[in-house]
């Protein structure tokens, strides 16, 4: 009894400060970014969606371990947006240190940008600066693509031990948003939004029946679409058949 009463005033005092929680509210225009070698800058819209408060926001760049990186540059790293205005952040390659990452695939950063609201009055709000973080790719000059380039479709799947590996013969991430037998049905232990490094292979913990011979692989496009495939299926290993059929 002592436990549950316990329970419920430590359940009303969070909800009594999410009541007085304020969000912040700078949004990326975007949910993905793809830098070309040959581009200096990507101009990147920041909206304050708050209609009432101004917004500092604060961005930075960093590498696939999270760890700040000065081979790209996030330009100005800190400014006041007004509320309800729009602003932008300027996405800069420094050459001499960009060069010297892989020139034969991608390389993942992380594009950072947080929301910091100006100092509450009333001492009983709960304030909170929130952090969106968002892919971006760099793409070498050897490997840009162009509007014709499917290279997901070159995405492979093994069947291990009813187990699924994923290998990706091309030099770009492939996010995979999506594995089932059909376009409602999710196989089985796969986790949503996996990520297969270029030139590489990513075992999965989905189970793929034995007795089933089509695999739908959902993927996200460069501007953030899902996109579908159908895959044919057979005892070891499933290859792309066609696109945007109907199961």
């Amino acid at each position: 009894m002592k436990n549950s009463r316990r329970s419920r005033v430590i359940l009303l005092a969070l909800a009594a400060a999410w009541s007085q929680y304020s969000p912040a509210a700078v949004n990326v225009d975007r949910t993905r970014i793809i830098m070309d070698a040959p581009q200096k800058t990507v101009a990147i819209t920041l909206n304050n969606d708050d209609k009432t408060t101004p917004f500092l926001a604060q961005s930075w760049v960093t590498d696939a371990d999270g760890v700040r990186t000065d081979a790209l540059m996030a330009l100005p790293p800190l400014q006041r947006i007004d509320a309800g205005q729009k602003s932008q952040v300027r996405i800069t390659q420094v050459r001499g240190l960009t060069d010297k990452l892989p020139q034969d695939r991608e390389t993942l950063f992380w594009f950072n940008v947080r929301g910091v609201p100006p100092k509450p009055e009333d001492d009983n709000v709960l304030q909170l600066a929130m952090q969106s973080q968002l892919k971006l790719f760099y793409r070498p000059k050897a490997i840009i693509r162009s509007s014709n380039d499917q290279p997901e479709r070159k995405l492979t799947a093994e069947r291990n031990a009813g187990h699924l590996t994923l290998r990706n013969p091309t030099p770009y991430y492939i996010t995979v948003a999506w594995l089932g037998a059909d376009r409602s049905h999710r196989l089985s232990g796969f986790r949503e939004g996996v990520m297969v490094p270029p030139l590489g292979n990513l075992p999965l913990k989905a189970v793929l029946p034995a007795e089933t011979r089509t695999l739908w692989v959902g993927y996200i496009d460069d501007y953030g679409g899902l996109q579908m495939n159908r895959y044919a299926c057979d005892a070891l290993n499933c290859a792309f058949k066609d696109a945007g059929a109907t199961s």
